[in-house]
């Protein structure tokens, strides 16, 4: 029997708008109902997770920043990951100053770039919490006056793929790489990723693999789906995504459908 109910935000339960529809608002409250438990597993940070399902408070578990944080229903933080201060510094040093728009997270939710203006402008809006500029990034730290839990870099999708080509190569062993979306390049913590999250808080949840459902669209949702037989991939997504997830699917609500029904099978046999 499946127990919790695993979502991805961007290109899964949000809309273009960044909104959740009347839809599947409905199906989350009917999942609700019939017993469920809801985890929301995304790269955004957690502060950004409680404002969207505000309708949900408190009753939510929460994976922010793919796996960098693992919030419980009631807040409690359950684990968190970052960098080093060291291999942090090496990690900016990569690309040049103004090579790519990249943002650098911290676990209190936190986020900063060097210096802000136009360009950065367009993908500020796409994050929920007030950016901070902060021009000496690598000296605080390397002093410590910050820990750094993700990279994210936009542009093409071109040049990400190739920047990161450049990052397995030069850090093979020390971080993980997701193409998140579809113009952003998010790198973190090795071993961290919403796959080995979920593995956190269903141990201390008490609950099996395939007693999880898990649905997204995107390369940094693979970790998800490899974890349980039941996973869904949204229909706009890409070949390579579908290709891994047991069922695909046109939104959260269809979803949700095909889990309650699951669930009722397997009560009946």
């Amino acid at each position: 029997m499946i127990k919790l109910i695993v979502s991805d935000l961007d290109g899964t339960l949000l809309d273009h708008g960044k909104r959740i529809n009347e839809r599947d608002l409905q199906s989350l409250a009917k999942a609700y109902d019939h017993g469920f438990d809801l985890c929301i597993a995304s790269g955004r940070m957690n502060s950004e997770i409680q404002i969207l399902l505000q309708p949900f408070a408190n009753r939510f578990y929460a994976v922010g920043q793919n796996g960098a944080t693992i919030h419980m229903h009631d807040q409690r933080l359950l684990a968190s990951a970052e960098f080093t201060p060291e291999l942090s510094t090496q990690l900016l040093q990569v690309t040049g100053r103004d090579e790519f728009i990249h943002f650098i997270h911290c676990n209190d939710d936190s986020f900063y770039v060097r210096d802000w203006n136009e360009a950065v402008l367009s993908y500020e809006a796409r994050i929920m919490t007030a950016i901070s500029t902060h021009a000496d990034l690598e000296g605080a730290i390397a002093a410590d006056h910050m820990r750094c839990s993700k990279l994210s870099y936009f542009g093409e999708l071109e040049k990400l793929v190739q920047l990161e080509a450049r990052f397995k190569h030069r850090f093979t062993g020390q971080i993980e790489t997701f193409i998140s979306d579809k113009d952003c390049l998010d790198v973190m913590p090795c071993n961290v990723s919403k796959g080995d999250a979920l593995k956190l808080l269903i141990q201390e949840l008490g609950i099996a693999s395939d007693e999880i459902a898990c649905i997204g669209d995107s390369f940094n949702d693979l970790s998800m789906f490899a974890l349980t037989p039941h996973s869904f991939a949204m229909s706009e997504s890409r070949d390579e995504i579908r290709s891994r997830a047991s069922t695909v699917v046109q939104s959260v609500a269809e979803a949700i459908d095909h889990i309650i029904a699951y669930n009722y099978m397997s009560s009946t046999k």
